[in-house]
């Protein structure tokens, strides 16, 4: 059957999909969630979701990139509207981290990074969210050092390193190794160094 066309309704039902399968995919281990799941989340039946996706992987790397979308909507204004630049970066790091071992969207991640290199889509998607993030980063540290910040190509640097971290503490957020609530601790206090964030209150 031919993909359903772009009208207010067919959009309607993708995010109805979408919502479904980011439902099913907290619910259960990623690798369980088939379309009949998803289905049954979204209250349709299978082939409802076949006439708007072609696969189950349209889904998933339709799913990741709908919750990006929706992570990124407004993100920058918030971000941009906290004064405080440590009250800044822990709110990014909120933003970042899973919610907990069972984030749909994380675990959505996890199966992009092992397909990437078989499904072109999955990566298109990440590199593309991770820009947003990136962006987001470099802007809240030269918030934070302000005079102290050194070249843009210096401050991008340290943006990758510090998601590269966050990437890692994800990992054993959903491994159940660490709270969400612990990853975000370790995560600040690596930045508090990193940018050594006080250190001008004693004249360092």
């Amino acid at each position: 059957m031919p993909p359903a066309g772009t009208s207010a309704r067919g959009d309607a039902r993708r995010r109805q999909i979408l919502d479904g399968a980011l439902a099913a995919i907290r619910e259960q281990p990623l690798a369980d969630v088939q379309l009949a799941a998803i289905a049954a989340r979204a209250g349709l039946k299978p082939n409802h979701v076949l006439y708007y996706f072609a696969s189950r992987d349209d889904v998933l790397i339709a799913a990741v990139a709908y919750a990006e979308h929706e992570l990124a909507a407004g993100r920058s204004e918030r971000l941009r509207a906290i004064a405080d630049p440590e009250e800044r970066l822990g709110d990014y790091v909120r933003a970042y981290l899973p919610e907990d071992r069972h984030d749909p969207v994380w675990k959505l991640w996890i199966e992009g990074w092992l397909r990437s290199s078989s499904r072109d889509e999955f990566a298109e998607v990440g590199w593309e969210a991770s820009l947003g993030w990136r962006a987001d980063l470099v802007e809240a540290i030269g918030h934070a050092l302000g005079p102290r910040a050194g070249t843009p190509e210096e401050t991008t640097a340290l943006a990758r390193r510090f998601n590269f971290f966050l990437d890692g503490l994800a990992v054993h957020v959903l491994a159940g190794h660490i709270g969400a609530d612990e990853g975000f601790e370790l995560a600040m206090s690596a930045i508090r160094s990193e940018l050594r964030l006080g250190a001008t209150a004693h004249g360092d």
